[in-house]
């Protein structure tokens, strides 16, 4: 059992870290590789392109075998590379394209307002969103396998986890009947510890949707991944896998139901925030805070969580994007 937060190879499966925010161990963009074909599992932002082709280099993976890239959801910071990627690799690699749902690719080809919303929380790290033309991509219908099989015999399962967002997958790899890894994405929270499962809240507004999210929590809970992969941050492996679920449950009827019975005593934001402001407790590893401009991206991040949640409860309407649904 371990929780792995660095860039390493496990087997077929590589973690690469995209450096996003100027932060280390932040974010992570997974790889498969079976030696003849590479497949990414997100793309970061558009300004994260260079830096996950390097990693794919340093790990001896030519630009040439990857694939493709299949983005768990919509946001900046995840599918939002995609077209970038694809603009880059197009000339590598031809066969190249964005794997994806119908949902989506609606929202990576029109990211406008999403982009509004994301720079108020976090400047100018967002990057660009251009559209992609439709033959960048292979459509996909959610809780369908992917169309290839790697030399191992593993096939990916593209499980579809809304609650996060609406669009939001779950890549799983299936072998032999068992899931040897879920990229759960932001399915089931993240987490900036290292020592302790000490996880956090993916409630970003303005489309988490607290009763969805805890149904395809129980979804990825149910399939037994042998390993975790998170976007925020790396690998959980063995029984701390069961640990992060149990940890997690907890953490977001505590956090929830902390901004409700908040509000009910101050319907001032700021109040919210120093109500609930104990649940963060040990929640980000100390390493961060020696780390220019961490403070501010952490302060940001916990009160745009937070308003996530306080828009689902309906005590917030959003302010920049509206909410969508899976029509």
């Amino acid at each position: 059992m371990a929780i792995i937060r660095e860039e390493c190879r496990i087997e077929n499966l590589y973690i690469i870290d995209t450096g996003q925010f100027n932060l280390p161990s932040l974010t992570s963009v997974f790889c498969l590789f079976d030696g003849e074909r590479a497949l990414l599992l997100d793309a970061g932002t558009s300004d994260n392109t260079d830096a996950i082709l390097q990693s794919l280099t340093g790990f001896g993976i030519p630009h040439k075998k990857l694939i493709g890239v299949l983005p768990s959801h919509y946001h900046f910071d995840h599918g939002g590379g995609s077209s970038a990627l694809w603009q880059r690799m197009r000339e590598i690699n031809p066969d190249f394209r964005i794997y994806t749902t119908a949902l989506t690719k609606r929202k990576l080809m029109d990211g406008t307002s999403h982009l509004r919303g994301a720079a108020s929380t976090f400047g100018r790290f967002v990057g660009t969103m251009e559209p992609a033309p439709d033959d960048a991509f292979i459509l996909l219908e959610p809780d369908s396998f992917l169309p290839l099989e790697f030399n191992d015999g593993s096939r990916i399962k593209l499980l579809h986890t809304p609650g996060h967002t609406p669009d939001h997958c779950s890549p799983a790899v299936m072998k032999d009947g068992r899931c040897v890894f879920c990229f759960a994405a932001e399915a089931c929270g993240t987490m900036y510890t290292s020592r302790v499962i000490l996880t956090t809240p993916s409630s970003m507004p303005p489309n988490f949707c607290f009763a969805d999210y805890m149904k395809s929590f129980e979804k990825v809970r149910a399939i037994h991944p042998e390993m975790l992969g998170l976007c925020h941050f790396g690998v959980i492996t063995g029984d701390d896998i069961v640990t992060f679920f149990d940890e997690h449950l907890t953490f977001m009827i505590n956090l929830r139901n902390g901004i409700a019975g908040a509000f009910k005593e101050n319907q001032s934001t700021s109040h919210v925030m120093n109500a609930t402001e104990h649940l963060w407790e040990n929640r980000i590893d100390s390493g961060f805070h020696n780390i220019k401009g961490s403070e501010l991206f952490f302060g940001n991040l916990r009160l745009a969580l937070t308003y996530g949640i306080m828009v689902d409860l309906g005590l917030r309407e959003p302010k920049y994007e509206e909410r969508f649904s899976l029509k």
